[in-house]
């Protein structure tokens, strides 16, 4: 079977796993066992045909609809089917999650099933959308179903943080479209991305499309200063929607930003300040997200800011990329993309893990403040070795994945400030030394809170009464933990 037609079964049955926990909306445990096991079955669909994708099997479709811009064209590529497969693993590990979680959300587990299978599948849909169109529909449907998980406990910082995404992502959302539409524009009014990528727009329309869809994807990734939504909802979602929020979605960001730069504007030539502004924000926001999460004692608050630091990390690879490029050296320009692309996975993985290890603190203490926690490794021991795995990991301790990505990095900074342009040079240089800045906060920050949760005495009732997660819960963190190794 060919990755496409294994792509589209996943999407079918996710829909079926959508429809199955509204149908059983009044009946939890139902609900969530259909929900749950459907939907992982619908992620190791997905991961077998991104993997296929990857290994060189690209599909496409393209479908007649009723109006010409409204065609369902579809392409499952490398690129993208590496997101794909990032994405349903921590779709798979995020439902067997749910299985015992998701009794945390009494009356809402329906909802929850219902919300979660829709937006993976959106997810799948916007990172394989070949069209205008249907790229949009996807992302709004994206933000939408991701913005009711966040809300679902309706309560005062739930609704909160959900207002905020809702308008960070649509503020996203109209830089993105007015890009495309630039795009569509130059070509004669064609939503088809594959009439965008052979088409020269010049190097001011090109400019205004990149800049523009860059703010917009950016805000999706978390890039600061589009990042305040993401410590105001990520911890407010379910744990396990979360870690595919923070793990997952965010990736589309970065993905969009590759998509729009060297693929969709490849007819008119990457320019070499663009590659520059990427490495100063992706700068920017690597130091400041780890300078947030070092004040923080909300545990899934600080995993947020970490997220803005790994994006600015990945961004570093991206814009390394780009300058080697526009500068003509196209085995540093990749050497530094795999680097990005590779962070990317990392930090699905090990951030994945983190977020169902405090799902898993939050499951046994009732609380999300580290100082109302300690002592948790005698009577969590599995989550404590895994949550261990997950903090080495991002702080790029070797041999775990985090360091191996984050030294491909430093060696795409270092071999870029070479091209023999002072202007790239100073710029590589600052940003290898705002790397390595993050590098030593992020150590610092998860020894403070590992130390904070599970080291020494209890420092709560709870904390002291604390036992350890059910099976499913435990399942999934060590398949992410043992990924990062």
């Amino acid at each position: 079977m060919d990755s496409m037609t294994l792509f589209i079964a996943s999407l079918a049955v996710s829909c079926v796993g959508a429809l199955a926990s509204v149908l059983l909306i009044k009946a939890d445990n139902a609900a969530k066992t259909a929900g749950c096991l459907i939907g992982a079955v619908a992620a190791v669909l997905s991961f077998i045909a991104g993997l296929e994708a990857v290994l060189g099997d690209v599909s496409s479709l393209n479908t007649v609809f009723f109006f010409p811009f409204a065609r369902l064209e579809l392409l499952l590529n490398g690129l993208a089917g590496l997101i794909v497969v990032l994405i349903s693993i921590l779709a798979f590990a995020g439902f067997i999650y749910g299985l015992s979680y998701f009794d945390e959300y009494p009356g809402k587990v329906g909802r929850a099933g219902f919300f979660m299978n829709t937006f993976v599948a959106s997810m799948m849909l916007v990172i394989t959308a070949d069209n205008v169109f249907w790229f949009l529909v996807a992302f709004e449907l994206m933000s939408l179903t991701s913005y009711f998980l966040v809300v679902i406990e309706e309560n005062k910082n739930s609704i909160r943080g959900g207002w905020l995404y809702f308008v960070i992502a649509h503020v996203g959302f109209v830089l993105i479209m007015a890009s495309f539409l630039l795009m569509t524009n130059g070509v004669g009014g064609s939503f088809s991305f594959s009439d965008f990528r052979t088409h020269d727009f010049g190097p001011a329309v090109s400019s205004a499309c990149f800049v523009l869809a860059f703010f917009g994807f950016g805000a999706k990734a978390g890039i600061i200063p589009l990042h305040s939504w993401l410590p105001q909802a990520h911890p407010e979602a379910p744990s396990n929607v979360s870690a595919l929020m923070s793990g997952g979605m965010i990736k589309i960001g970065i993905l969009g930003i590759l998509k729009v730069g060297l693929d969709l504007l490849a007819g008119s030539g990457v320019q070499l300040w663009w590659g520059l502004m990427v490495l100063v924000f992706g700068s920017i926001s690597s130091v400041l997200g780890v300078v947030y999460a070092l004040h923080e004692h909300d545990i899934k608050r600080l995993l947020a800011y970490h997220s803005v630091e790994n994006i600015g990390i990945i961004l570093l690879g991206v814009g390394a990329s780009m300058t080697a490029h526009a500068l003509g050296n196209d085995v540093i320009a990749t050497i530094a993309l795999m680097a990005a692309l590779y962070h990317t996975l990392n930090h699905a993985m090990f951030k994945g893990e983190l977020f169902l290890g405090a799902g898993s603190l939050l499951y046994a203490t009732g609380t999300r403040n580290m100082e109302k926690m300690g002592g948790l490794f005698r009577r969590m021991p599995v989550t404590a070795v895994c949550f261990l795995i997950g903090a080495l990991a991002i702080s790029a301790i070797p041999p775990l994945n985090g360091f191996v990505s984050e030294w491909f990095t430093y060696q795409s900074l270092f071999n870029i400030s070479t091209l023999s342009d002072p202007v790239v040079m100073v710029f590589a240089v600052a940003s290898a030394a705002a790397l390595a800045i993050t590098g030593a906060l992020a150590v610092t920050c998860f020894v403070k809170a590992y130390g904070v949760s599970f080291a020494s005495s209890p420092r709560s009732q709870e904390a002291a009464n604390a036992k350890e997660s059910p099976a499913p819960m435990l399942f999934s963190q060590m398949l992410l933990a043992a990924i990062c190794v």
